[in-house]
This record gives C-alpha cells, structure tokens and sequence, in this order.
C-alpha cells in the first residue's frame, strides 16, 4: 500500500513556509505521515518555531527541529537520517534573478534522494501569499520523459493518486516543432516524431499490465506542462529528476522549468 511515513519541512517563518507547513499538515493527515519541521537558525528560536506553528497549524503531532549550519547541508542530513519519504518547500525568486528558485531550494532538489514538493512559484517579495491548501484532490498530471525511468514514475504517480482518489492525465512534450503549422514538412515532422514516441513508450511499458494513455504535445516542456495542468484544473502536477546528465530535451534538464512555471505545486520524483 502507498504510504509517506514521513515528511520533512524546512521553515524560515516567512509566509511561505506559512504554505508549506500547512501543505505538510494536510498531507499528514491524508497518510498519517510523521512530520518534521526543522529550522537551522539558534537554540534560541525553538520557542519561535513552535509560536509560527501554533499560528499556522490546527493542534497535530509533529516534532521540530532547531540546528544551526548550512540550511541545504542541513536538509540533506535530516532528510537522510530521518528516511522521509516527501520534503515540502516554497519556491521563490527576486524581481531581478528571473531564473532561480531559491538556492536552498535548488540543492535539496539536487541532492535529496526522496521527492520534494515545491509551491508555486513566487517573488520574494510577494506581499501576500494566497495559495490554497485543497481540501479534496481532483486533478494530477504526470509529465513522463522517453526514458526507462518514466515506468517507475508512472507508477508512482499512479499510487499517489489513487491513494488520494484523484484522476490522473499523463503528458509528454515533443519540443522543437511547431504543432500548428500547416507545412507539409512540418506535418510529417511531427507525424513521425509522434510515432516514434507511441513506439518508446509503448517498448518502457512492455513488461507492464497495461501502457497509461499519454497526451502527446508538441511545444517547450514547461509550457507544455503547464497548459496541461490549466486544462486538467490539475492540483499537483508530478515530475520526474536526474541527478546523471541527460540529453537536451530531456525532462530532467526542465525541471526547474516546470517548477517556475507550473499554476500549481510540483513534486519532483
């Protein structure tokens, strides 16, 4: 049976942390999942930790965690010596550093072995954060890649959201061509590249009881991804990570893509 045993939660008393804690407790209760919030900062700031919770939260059982050191160093530790099974973290950037996520952000996607699930991406000096915490989820898109790791994620993907008795819609993006075009050489592009995807997929999923139904898109992956998830009034959208180079094109170059650009929270497998 699917299950998230534990959930990590790193928190900076920020608002969106505020999200992220939040998310974590309704998870929690979903899986009846240990939580654990850890904030590297000074002895002195359990008693804060706890007052940002016993403001955020609804009374539940949870330990927090009050380090100093690295904050992403000290992510990885706690994430590998307490085995979690999910790290929740807001993402976010600077009006004037378009293309990052919040470098703490950044390494524990990097360097964590569990998924991490990211909030919607947001400035840092957003004034008010309103993201909602769903009370039921409906709605989950799966980005897959043409590799032999997408059954594994399928897979995952397909747990999760039976666990949460939601839907779930499969997409993969074919970029670099045009899908729109009525160019006799773009059609049969793009008429070729779309068989040669049914035929990959079709050899990953072999071995398996049945191949999920794919939505193959032509477009950048992240914008593909994301007019996915606006169509499916999706509330997760799932993802999967390398940590070993890929080839260009491939899903995991695009993660950080998919994270600033996806309308709802990413988990990262």
């Amino acid at each position: 049976m699917f299950s998230i045993e534990t959930i990590l939660v790193p928190i900076v008393f920020s608002p969106h942390c505020a999200w992220a804690a939040r998310y974590a407790a309704r998870l929690g209760r979903e899986f009846g999942s240990r939580l654990i919030f850890l904030h590297v900062g000074w002895e002195s700031d359990y008693a804060t930790l706890e007052n940002f919770l016993a403001t955020e939260l609804d009374p539940i059982k949870h330990r927090s965690i009050v380090v100093d050191g690295e904050p992403a160093d000290r992510i990885v530790q706690f994430a590998q010596e307490y085995q979690a099974d999910l790290i929740v973290m807001p993402t976010y950037h600077a009006r004037f550093r378009m293309f990052l996520i919040g470098s703490v952000t950044a390494v524990a996607l990097h360097d964590v072995k569990c998924p991490v699930l990211t909030g919607v991406h947001h400035y840092d000096d957003d004034a008010q954060i309103i993201d909602k915490i769903p009370q039921t989820f409906q709605s989950v898109v799966c980005a897959l890649d043409e590799t032999p790791d997408c059954v594994g994620l399928a897979r995952w993907a397909v747990e999760l959201t039976s666990s949460l008795h939601a839907r779930i819609h499969f997409v993969h993006a074919i970029p670099g061509v045009d899908e729109v075009s009525e160019n006799c050489g773009e059609i049969e592009i793009r008429r070729y590249l779309f068989e040669q995807a049914r035929r990959g997929f079709a050899a990953h999923f072999a071995a398996e009881e049945s191949q999920p139904a794919i939505d193959l898109r032509c477009g950048k992956i992240s914008t593909v991804v994301r007019e996915a998830a606006l169509t499916e009034h999706a509330d997760l959208v799932i993802v999967g990570r390398g940590h070993a180079p890929r080839a260009l094109g491939g899903l995991r170059t695009h993660t950080y893509g998919i994270i600033r650009n996806s309308p709802c929270p990413v988990i990262s497998v």
